[in-house]
């Protein structure tokens, strides 16, 4: 098979190729014939390679081959010899006395099919993998299971076939059946994962592979071709490493990475199935395609363009292609491979030479002659004429001017604008027009292709004809029926600047940042706008918008996948840079799609260059717009109150409107607030302490203003984003707030905002926030608390509270005890020396639900500690304050001393602060201030039954001395809350004060005594029973009561042996 098929194989393109080898200026040569069969060569697996060419393929030496006929006949011969060697034996053995002779340990170390002295033979692995046969058992069961599902009996075929599994996860066939049994009932992607762990327990069985590949790729169900294209991919890779001759595999993978996104490796892939069949025209289109997208861009552009010139030698000299025939979309693509690397000459001599020969014309090689002008694709004959070579009529007129397609006469166009041929550009843009009856044919033949007129308008502007660029402009977005580009917008907008027109420039700027809100180059451009208008406030926040955004995608750049920066090191900058921005942009779009992208503040962007009544109509309409929506919140929370929960989410909708709507006025914050709401306020300061740290470790930086403001820029500026950070230096030397600077908040001159008071807007602010909390959604929920608390309309008390209990309700929805903590100390600096204050605090951590670490937290300790030291300094005299704490304690802030003062010694503050040393297991510390509670409030039963179990626990604690009267000291403290408590007229308290010292005895393992005080909870509880069942709600703490004491009484008798017993309090109280 070798012999016959090398004689077909092409040799891979030749390195040095020159666009001279596609023109018609070189001489034709008999084509190589290809027999029509090699066209199906895809479907082709058994074909022989020998070493050169697996090399060329990129094999790894450790990769096997499937059986082919010369290893039939090779493992024939083998068995033979075998047979042959198994006759001599016993021939030997029949006729020699000694058989040990036989055995000889030479004799067996002689390996079989290797003759002694023989050179390296090149190794090959047989076969499939593991090929076991299964057991009788499993052989019945699957019998069983075939017929079970022959019986369309899924359910019983299932069972049979998971339990062959369970008892071997190595039967091949029992997964075959599971594909199977999954696909007759609908789950597809089931019988998928099933197959693909056949096909691994047998991972040299390549055909197993190629079927589990299509089987995923055959699979239409919405949503899962993402994930069937990975897997489809990783089987193809499976039956390459099976058979690395399959160009069928190779293609499969190639195709299932180019629909995915990794041209990378398609392009890898399509590499090696071109260097055996560099004429296929179907891999060579997906080559050029992919070429463009990969990491090493430039190397697969030219691979594939020599590739292309290889084929089109070929079809010249009349040769035939496979999987398909030289198109005009060759020609596109080849030219197009020529532009991308730069050879902008080279593109437009192919693309006349090319567009010659798939018109007929391919004798008059004389044109080619004419290298800077395009005189053949003329609309009159007047430059042909003055060709010798050329004999009018001798081709219709219709085969020179009219019949190059307007698309590849649009890219001559940008390749002679390239090339600085501005007249020959001239004479080629007359075949499009712009306006008039003949546009609607050039309009209906571009509506495919945009992009080649969005092209031929971005080089006109580069070459300053800014009114055919606008024209051009104007008609590709006609070409796209209203969706908006915002990179048009953007070049648009520069146009209408070199045309000193700043009103329309900006308000291009503008709808390019409200349809692509990530887009950096329309805030850049709208910042130098602003900045030659003195609108710099403006101009700074757009600058610093850009950079923010700028360094997030080159953070979020560096962990891609798609990113190898070994890969891409050899690139010139100008390549690295413009494929750098298409992947960003890519992920951008991936991750908008998927709802991935953190949401930042929208704002509203004022058109500051229209006059004063056209701004002033503009923000009547804009105020119009608002109201109408409030109106609609107001509706739909009416029906979200009468019990219509699925207006909840457009009520969110409209709410977040409004909201960001009101943050985005900087007039209602100060500078630096509103930077920090807008999302970006911290990125500068964040560099520029970088850049001071840079400093610090390079001291020969040190020497000039011009090279310190060079660092910064470097710093602070993401890569290619210099001019934006030397801006931003700029305006942030007049603009940007220090640390140090006491500029006054700006001064509220208004008692509401588009027309709705502003306490309305308070509400909608709170009602919003704890709506995102609810969704779970409390990162958001806190910016809005915190975007209310800092602007200057809510500086009042009264506002300041209601804003933070609307803080304090996110962070009890979202469980996030940190947050609790922290708003439960506003309250405590908010209404200092208050007792209601430290009841908050423990109301807020109580109601929590997560773990306590925020509450016991070192932070939360020592302000508790500071108020108890506040107060206590307060209530002591002078001079014993000074002797017993010194005379100023730098714990202790001068503000929380001169503000509110304690009358008296709190009792809530010092059981506070013991029980935060109790949770941290800090029992005898603890014990100092429920003791000096006690002393306040000696019948306080929270405070008694505090010391008590402080005392119990500390007992119990190993190190603990004279545990007996630390027991007896605690018991007494728990009697005391027990005589107070079990006097309650509350019958839920007199449970309580039994269970409670139950649980006590139970601790200390005197469980005789704890059974007593457990039975009292029963006795009482018997004589509310009724109740209890009439009244479920109301009873509900004193059931849990009732069950815990229940419980631990049955515990006690099955532990004693009490069987009857047992069997009773469960009868009687735990049936359910």
């Amino acid at each position: 098979m070798e012999s016959g098929m090398g004689d077909y194989e092409m040799p891979p393109p030749e390195p040095s190729s020159t666009i001279d080898n596609v023109l018609s200026l070189q001489p034709s040569y008999p084509a190589q014939q290809v027999p029509p069969m090699l066209d199906d060569f895809i479907d082709d697996d058994d074909e022989d390679l020998d070493e050169d060419e697996e090399a060329a393929l990129g094999h790894d030496p450790d990769e096997v081959v499937d059986i082919d006929s010369d290893d039939e006949r090779l493992t024939a011969d083998i068995r033979k010899l075998d047979r042959d060697v198994a006759a001599f034996r016993a021939t030997m053995m029949e006729n020699d006395s000694d058989p040990e002779d036989m055995l000889d340990p030479l004799l067996r170390g002689r390996k079989r099919g290797r003759p002694q002295g023989s050179g390296r033979t090149k190794k090959r692995k047989v076969g499939g993998g593991t090929d076991t046969e299964p057991s009788l058992e499993t052989k019945i069961a699957l019998g069983e299971a075939s017929d079970a599902l022959m019986r369309r009996d899924l359910e019983e075929a299932l069972r049979i076939v998971e339990e062959i599994i369970r008892v071997n996860g190595e039967t091949h066939e029992a997964f075959l059946m599971l594909s199977t049994i999954h696909q007759e009932r609908g789950q597809t992607a089931a019988a998928i994962m099933a197959m693909c762990l056949a096909a691994h327990l047998k991972p040299r069985d390549f055909h197993g592979w190629l079927t589990c590949a299509q089987f995923a790729l055959s699979d239409d169900t919405e949503g899962s071709r993402e994930q069937n294209l990975e897997i489809a991919q990783l089987c193809y890779s499976a039956a390459i490493r099976a058979n690395p001759k399959s160009l069928k595999a190779r293609m499969g993978k190639a195709n299932c990475a180019l629909e995915a996104g990794r041209s990378s490796v398609a392009a890898a892939e399509f590499v090696k199935v071109l260097k055996k069949r560099p004429h296929n025209m179907h891999a060579l289109r997906c080559l050029a395609e992919a070429a463009f997208d990969t990491r090493g861009a430039r190397k697969y552009v030219e691979l594939a363009r020599e590739f292309y010139e290889q084929a089109i030698v070929h079809v010249r000299a009349g040769g035939q292609l496979q999987r398909g025939s030289f198109e005009w979309s060759d020609v596109t693509a080849y030219v197009e491979m020529c532009a991308f690397l730069e050879r902008y000459s080279d593109a437009a001599r192919a693309l006349r030479s090319l567009s010659r020969f798939m018109i007929g014309r391919q004798d008059e090689t004389f044109w080619d002659l004419y290298v800077d002008d395009d005189r053949e694709w003329d609309q009159d004959e007047e430059r042909r004429r003055e060709v010798d070579q050329y004999v009018p009529n001798r081709y219709p007129y219709g085969l020179y001017g009219p019949a190059l397609p307007l698309d590849l006469r649009a890219k001559l166009a940008i390749y002679r604008l390239r090339l600085g041929q501005t007249e020959e550009a001239a004479r080629h843009l007359e075949w499009i027009p712009l306006v008039g009856h003949q546009n609607a044919a050039v309009h209906e033949y571009f509506e495919d292709s945009p992009f080649v007129i969005k092209e031929l308008a971005n080089q006109l502007f580069e070459k300053k004809q800014i009114e055919q660029a606008l024209g051009f402009y104007e008609f590709y977005e006609r070409l796209l029926a209203g969706e908006a580009d915002p990179e048009v917008l953007v070049q648009r907008g520069k146009c209408f600047l070199e045309l000193q027109d700043q009103q329309t420039a900006e308000d291009l700027f503008i709808q390019a940042l409200e349809a692509d809100d990530d887009n950096i180059d329309a805030r850049y451009e709208l910042a130098q706008l602003y900045e030659a208008h003195q609108e710099k406030e403006e101009a700074f926040v757009l600058v610093n918008e850009a950079l923010r955004l700028a360094h997030n995608l080159e953070e979020e750049d560096r962990f891609d996948n798609d990113w190898n920066v070994d890969a891409d090191e050899n690139l010139d900058p100008a390549e690295a840079k413009a494929l750098h921005r298409r992947r960003i942009r890519r992920k951008i779009m991936r991750e908008k799609k998927a709802g991935r992208r953190p949401k930042r503040s929208r704002r509203k962007y004022l058109r500051r260059m229209v006059g004063g009544a056209k701004r002033e109509l503009y923000e009547q309409s804009v105020t119009e717009s608002f109201q109408t929506k409030y109106q609609k919140v107001q509706e739909l929370r009416a029906r979200i109150a009468g019990g219509d929960l699925d207006a909840e989410d457009e009520w969110m909708a409209a709410a977040g409107d409004l909201v960001d709507d009101f943050r985005s006025f900087k007039e209602f914050y100060p500078w630096d607030k509103y930077l920090s709401f807008m999302g970006y306020g911290s990125f500068f300061k964040e560099n520029v302490k970088k850049k001071e740290v840079q400093l610090e470790s390079e001291p020969g930086q040190q020497d000039g203003e011009r090279t310190r403001e060079g660092t910064r820029a470097a710093t602070v500026a993401p890569q290619g984003q210099e001019e934006l950070a030397a801006m931003a230096e700029r305006l942030q030397k007049n603009l940007a707030p220090r640390e140090d600077d006491g500029t006054t908040e700006p001064v509220l001159r208004h008692h509401d905002h588009r027309g709705i008071p502003f306490d309305q807007w308070l509400d909608l602010f709170l009602e919003y926030a704890i709506s995102l909390a609810r969704k779970q959604q409390a990162q958001e929920a806190y910016i809005v608390c915190q975007s209310a608390r800092d602007s200057i309309v809510y500086k009042s008390s009264d506002n300041t509270f209601l804003i933070h209990v609307a803080w304090a309700a996110c962070a009890i929805y979202a469980a996030d005890e940190e947050t609790c903590v922290a708003v439960a100390r506003f309250f405590m600096r908010f209404c200092h020396a208050s007792t209601d204050s430290y009841r908050v605090f423990s109301a807020l951590c109580r109601v929590c639900q997560s773990p306590v670490s925020w509450y016991a937290s070192g932070p939360a300790q020592k302000y508790i500690l500071r108020q108890i030291k506040a107060m206590d300094r307060t209530l002591l005299p002078p001079d014993l304050a000074e002797e017993a704490m010194g005379a100023w304690d730098t714990a202790v802030p001068r503000d929380e001393v001169d503000g509110a003062r304690h009358e008296a010694l709190d009792v809530a503050l010092l059981m506070l602060y013991g029980h935060i040393l109790l949770t941290s297991t800090s029992y005898t510390y603890a014990l100092n201030y429920f003791l000096r509670a006690a002393s306040l409030d000696p019948t306080n039963p929270m405070v008694n039954l505090s010391a008590g179990i402080a005392y119990v626990h500390y007992a119990m604690k190993r190190q603990a001395e004279n545990r007996q009267f630390i027991i007896a000291q605690g018991m007494h403290y728990m009697f005391e809350y027990y005589e107070v408590r079990s006097q309650s007229t509350d019958i839920t308290e007199r449970l309580e004060a039994h269970y409670n010292v139950a649980r006590c005895y139970h601790l200390l393992g005197i469980f005789h005594l704890a059974a007593e005080f457990y039975a009292r909870v029963l006795s009482e509880a018997t004589k509310w029973r009724r109740w209890m069942e009439e009244c479920e709600e109301k009873a509900g703490p004193m059931r849990e009561f009732v069950y815990e004491s229940a419980v631990n009484m049955r515990t006690y008798s099955l532990t004693n042996g009490d069987l009857d017993s047992a069997r009773a309090i469960t009868e009687t109280w735990l049936v359910l």
